[in-house]
């Protein structure tokens, strides 16, 4: 039996597939834009702005649950 003792011994840990992680970069990203939206939601006076708003926030939530 042959001894690895050689640098090449240790493994890389393991990355996560790409295409799961460009899945889970743009769902961070949509969750960050629905919560910049809440914060603004917070500020609105008119109700004509909070459905605006509202409607926004159910669209990216759709497409982040559509990935």
């Amino acid at each position: 039996m042959r001894n690895n003792l050689s640098g090449r011994s240790s493994q890389k840990p393991r990355l996560k597939p790409r295409k799961q992680a460009i899945k889970e970069a743009k769902a961070q990203v949509l969750n960050e834009a629905i919560d910049a939206i809440k914060d603004d939601l917070r500020a609105i006076k008119t109700e004509e702005q909070r459905r605006g708003h509202y409607r926004a926030i159910s669209k990216l939530s759709q497409i982040r649950d559509e990935l």
